[in-house]
């Protein structure tokens, strides 16, 4: 075991950092373990300590520094501390060693046993020994944490304030560094609210105020973040003492004045909003007039846009890259912070100050900004809040509501409404301003209601008055601690505003489209949302407006188009989930039923259909449709399934989707008794005369009446059946009460036999098939049905497309053997047949039914599907002109295929396929191009060659296109073009044949993928591509001339990409 002295030695002679470091830990456990000691250690030192080699001495420092600042804090006593001290102080003008001395004298205040009494002589020597002009950041940032710690953790008694306070201002003279001044403004802090700065005023404002407006430039967010942390320390320094305030204002107001950059004056206000809240109230009002003065025609001469409330003109300008607009915005908070620290005697200055603007007129331009100042030093502070008795701050608000209400008031004009309308807004922002509105019910009713009366050419001032109303109508009311009264709206005023905006709504919805005003109408829809989703407002809006509403569809004086656009608005309308259950309920009455029959007036069934789906899938997947369920299903039914029903496949499709979501949304034993019910509907056709129902049937109502309809009920109507099995919870227990196994023989045996079907009724069916697998049968079930893979490949095409919806339902439920019986039939299959089976099983499918958010935003984007405008050729057209929603497997499904499933598909293809397999190497790009590139990408090196190659031997255009998009997406990482570099001419070659065909042998889909592989493949180095420059601008000029536009502006991105390929655009 080596000695202390080999191992001072040995750190002395090493300049190895773990060396050295190893060395430090050696000797640290000799003290701890009472082997060495701090007199022993010194003396092996002062060999070294005396050297006249700065390197030496440097040496000897570090070790003593880093030995003492891994020692334990209770190690050293006393008299060890005070004799190091002492030491140390000396060493304080050897300036190539004092970082260490520093780090030392750090580490010896923070033990245990430092003697406090010695704190004075410590600062006193700081004093006098240390130079901070002498020294580099690293330096002065140690003496500053002596100076920190002292203050901070040593009681105040133990050494002179002044002292403290001269030492402070010694070690913190001429700071620069960012990290400094961050530890010297907390110091600052601590020296203002420990010590007595009565005698040091000056120099410590200069000490802060010096660095005032912190200027430090960013060029990243990290810089800048740490330049927004030091001014809000540097602000908190400034105002942690009310002393600061008789240097500091005169200050502020100064550099405001003078400064000729906005961001200094947006610091200044920003430091007046800070201070606003620290210094007390006192100096605040002393002040408050000369900063007003300051700050007010910042405020009065802002060109200020016309929105309605505080908070909408606070985040607007908040939101502004305006520099005029955030030094606005920045004025209103300042203003806003001084006045919740003001007396009511000093707004009301503010008051005289501006009351010369409240009264409108042809010259005064500062109208509203002065009612947006008196506005926002009325509203109340957190204080005053919770102050019941206090109401002499209401003066302010009294006189403004007053001269705003005055019979000077200007009213003839619509400019002047509109000016009065934006100046109340401002006194809705806060339920306090309620109670000192009440005196002017009247006059703000009335001019409310005569500005949504004016011409609907007047768009601003309706559109303004529609704010202010669902604004008004919005707010809450409040009870006087003192009365007990309540101030706000009264029910029949608020039903009365509810009703009128109705009526403008349905007014401007039946406009001639000349005449139409599609702001105002949109304001009308937002409020009126708004105002539905609320508690108060809801029954209002059903009587005053959804009511009026529905009654138009029975006016036969109101055209198809009108009736589109009223429909329209009902849905919007419909915000809550009472709301979508009342008004669908409406709806579904105006359905066919028995003694009502559709006239040429009335809305089509399609259009109802559809407004219900919107209206139900607006509905969180969460929401509880027991209830609705029990009252639509059977009116919807009684539609349907009637005798005469001349229902086709759009309003069928609609119907499914409508009977699904209301499925999904079931629970419990409503949701088996309903699945129940309505396989009883369809018992005569399905067999199933002995199916038992559940005691909960009892509590369906009328649902029990469906059954009546089975004798009407015909192939046409299993996708309602098929849709109702599709939404329900796999937890309600089924399986038990129906045969799945003997519904599907049957779904098969009608989609063999039923040669007259539609192509969407059996693709409804196929997919009713893949959710009957997915849910209820298993593997078993599929192969007992439809035999081994070899069986397969001389089965019809019709009969083919039947065993892939089945196994599409078994691969969705992650089952092995539908992975492996799929890649094996694809290798029996013709090429058409493989990659019609690739589609089914590959297409992502989403949920029809999504789930809504449950929050306070309004959503007005539900509606119709097609522009009311083009409702009025229905008549004229064949029904398809209704456009269902996406007619293909998108509006019949929920399934989703997993990610990792179509991995395992494609690990199975790899596996299984061979280098002459000419049929797989085929298939393979076709499945690849479903697939995301994460998946295949780390086979990429090995597909490659055999993809480029496919492309080269094959003349199936559906393959070369499969394998260019796969080289698109590849191309675009770095990673990709590596991969595809060995392969770069074979690809440019097939890219260019295909882009310069003039013979049209390419079709327009395989050009235009061609064309965007042409454009990828300017990612490459310049080296590698510009060969090809020349050839590639032709080719891409040659499409300018293609018939289709798509293409030609493809070609035109092309041409310039490579045009610009090697070119410096920065010049």
């Amino acid at each position: 075991m080596s000695s202390h002295k080999e191992y001072i030695n040995e750190y002395i002679a090493s300049s190895d950092p773990t060396v050295r470091q190893n060395v430090v830990d050696e000797l640290v456990k000799l003290m701890q373990n009472n082997k060495l000691t701090l007199l022993n250690f010194i003396h092996a030192l002062q060999i070294y300590i005396t050297s006249t080699n700065d390197t030496t001495r440097v040496s000897t420092f570090s070790l003593l520094s880093q030995l003492l600042g891994k020692l334990p804090s209770t190690k050293l006593f006393p008299k060890d501390i005070e004799v190091l001290m002492a030491f140390l102080y000396s060493k304080l003008l050897d300036r190539p060693v004092v970082k260490y001395v520093l780090s030392s004298m750090y580490s010896l205040l923070t033990m245990k046993y430092f003697n406090y009494e010695n704190t004075e002589e410590l600062m006193q020597k700081l004093i006098e020994n240390y130079n901070p002009k002498e020294h580099p950041q690293s330096i002065r940032l140690l003496a500053l944490k002596i100076v920190n710690y002292q203050i901070a953790s040593i009681p105040a008694q133990v050494y002179p304030n002044d002292l403290a306070i001269d030492c402070f201002l010694h070690v913190s003279q001429n700071e620069k560094d960012p990290n400094n001044l961050f530890l010297i403004f907390q110091v600052l802090q601590k020296i203002s609210k420990t010590l007595d700065i009565t005698n040091h005023i000056q120099p410590l404002f200069d000490t802060m105020f010096r660095y005032y407006p912190i200027s430090f430039k960013s060029s990243t967010e990290a810089q800048e973040s740490q330049v927004n942390s030091l001014k809000d320390s540097l602000n908190s320094s400034l105002a942690s003492s009310d002393l600061y305030a008789v240097e500091l204002f005169p200050n502020l107001i100064s550099k405001y004045n003078s400064a000729t950059s906005s961001q200094v004056k947006l610091d200044i206000l920003t430091t007046i909003g800070v201070i606003s809240s620290l210094y007390s109230s006192r100096v605040i009002q002393e002040n408050f007039l000369t900063l007003w003065n300051t700050l007010k025609y910042t405020i009065i001469n802002q060109e200020l846009a016309q929105l309605i409330s505080i908070p909408a003109v606070m985040s607007y300008y908040e939101e502004s890259s305006n520099e005029s607009d955030q030094i606005f915005h920045s004025s209103l908070i300042a203003i806003r912070s001084l006045s919740t620290n003001v007396s009511n005697d000093q707004k009301l200055l503010v008051y005289d100050d501006l009351s010369k603007n409240l009264i409108l007129s042809e010259r005064n331009r500062r109208f509203l900004q002065s009612y947006l100042t008196l506005a926002i030093i009325s509203l109340p502070s957190d204080k005053k809040k919770s102050d019941d008795d206090d109401d002499d701050d209401d003066d302010v608000l009294r006189k403004t509501l007053s001269a705003l209400f005055s019979s000077d008031q200007p009213l003839d004009q619509v400019r002047n409404k509109r000016m009065i309308l934006v100046a109340l807004s401002y006194f809705s922002s806060d339920p306090t301003f309620i109670s000192q509105l009440v005196p002017f019910r009247d006059e703000i009713l009335n001019i409310l209601q005569s500005s949504l009366s004016t011409s609907a050419l007047e768009t601003t001032l309706r559109t303004l008055a529609v704010q202010l109303t669902a604004h008004l109508i919005l707010s809450p009311s409040i009870i006087s601690p003192s009365t007990g009264i309540e101030f706000g709206l009264l029910d029949e005023e608020r039903s009365v505003l509810i009703g009128k905006l109705g009526e403008l709504l349905i007014e401007n919805g039946l406009l001639p489209s000349r005449d139409f005003n599609v702001v105002i109408e949109k304001a009308l829809l937002i409020a009126l949302s708004k105002l539905a989703k609320s508690s108060r407002c809801e029954n209002d809006i059903l009587n005053e407006v959804a009511n009026i509403i529905l009654l138009q569809f029975n006016n036969s004086e109101s055209s198809l188009h009108e009736k589109c656009v009223l429909l329209n608005y009902l849905i919007k309308l419909a915000q809550t989930p009472s709301l979508v259950q009342i008004i669908s309920i409406r709806l579904v009455n105006l359905l066919p039923h028995d003694g009502h029959d559709l006239n040429e007036f009335d809305i089509p069934v399609e259009l109802i259909l559809q407004a219900l789906l919107s209206l139900f899938t607006s509905l969180p997947l969460t929401h509880d449709m027991n209830t609705i369920t029990k009252k639509f299903l059977p009116l919807l039914s009684a539609y349907i399934f009637k005798p005469d029903s001349n229902v086709n496949e759009v309003q069928l499709t609609y119907v499914c989707e409508l009977v699904r979501r209301m499925v999904a949304g079931l629970s419990g034993e409503i949701a088996l008794a309903t699945i129940l019910v309505l396989f009883r509907a369809f018992k005569t056709l399905l067999n199933m005369e002995n199916l038992e129902l559940p005691a909960a049937l009892t509590s369906l109502g009328d649902l029990a009446t469906m059954e009546s309809y089975a004798k009407y009920i015909g192939y046409h109507h299993l996708p309602i059946l098929l849709s109702a099995i599709q939404g329900l919870n796999v937890d309600t227990n089924i399986s038990s009460k129906v045969n799945f196994g003997s519904l599907v023989e049957l779904l098969i045996s009608i989609l063999d036999n039923q040669k007259e079907m539609t192509d969407m009724t059996r693709l409804q069916i196929l997919v009713g098939l893949g959710v009957i697998f997915n849910k209820y049968l298993t593997w078993n079930d599929f192969t007992n049905t439809f035999g081994e893979p070899r069986q397969s490949s001389s089965l019809s095409s019709d009969k083919l497309e039947i065993i892939i919806w089945c196994l599409y339902g078994l691969v969705l439920k992650c089952n092995s053997d539908a992975t492996e019986y799929f890649v094996e039939l694809l290798g029996t299959l013709s090429f058409v047949q493989a990659s019609k089976a690739i589609k089914i099983i590959f297409t992502t499918v989403t949920d029809v039914a999504e789930n809504s958010g449950e929050g306070d935003e309004i959503d007005i984007s539900n509606g119709l599907d097609i522009e009311a405008e083009l409702i009025c050729v229905y008549k004229k057209e064949k029904t398809g002109l209704m456009m269902v929603r996406n007619k293909n497997k998108y509006a019949v499904s929920n399934l989703i295929l997993r990610n990792m499933w179509k991995q395992r598909i494609l690990e199975v293809m790899l596996v299984r396929r061979t280098e002459d397999d000419s049929k797989m190497n085929v298939i393979l790009p076709l499945v690849l191009t479903y697939l995301p590139e994460d998946l295949y990408s780390s086979h990429l090196g090995t597909l490659l060659p055999n993809l480029i190659g496919t492309v080269e031997s094959s003349d199936d255009q559906k393959v070369v296109i499969a394998v260019l998009k796969i080289v698109s997406n590849v191309v675009l990482e770095q990673s990709g073009r590596e991969l595809l570099k060995p392969y770069l001419n074979s690809i440019m070659e097939i890219i260019l044949k295909n882009v310069e065909d003039l013979n049209k042998q390419c079709s327009k889909g395989l050009k235009k993928q061609s064309l965007r592989c042409l454009l990828g493949m300017c990612l490459f180095d310049l080296p590698a591509v510009v060969p090809y420059k020349k050839r590639a601008i032709k080719a891409a000029h040659l499409t300018l001339s293609d018939k289709s536009r798509s293409v030609r502006l493809l070609g035109v991105s092309v041409r310039q990409a490579w045009e610009d390929l090697g070119v410096d655009l920065s010049l």
